[in-house]
């Protein structure tokens, strides 16, 4: 989250903005919400990031954290 420029989307080339409907706006989740998740590094909470993107952070971090023992 350090990284101030936007990213390319793989689909439409363009930057990744509000514009793409993949885009999750941190506005657009209710205060709770925001705050829990970028507690836990998920989203920023000024930015927003590409729900692809953050689908894939949270299923590494699940089996970083041991889920992988319920894929056997």
């Amino acid at each position: 989250m350090s990284d101030d420029s936007p990213k390319t989307c793989p689909f439409g080339h363009g930057k990744c903005s509000s514009e793409c409907g993949l885009y999750i706006d941190p506005k657009e989740l209710n205060e709770v919400v925001r705050n829990k998740l970028a507690s836990i590094g998920v989203i920023d909470r000024e930015k927003g990031i590409c729900s692809l993107k953050n689908l894939s952070l949270c299923v590494n971090r699940f089996l970083y954290e041991g889920g992988s023992g319920y894929l056997k």
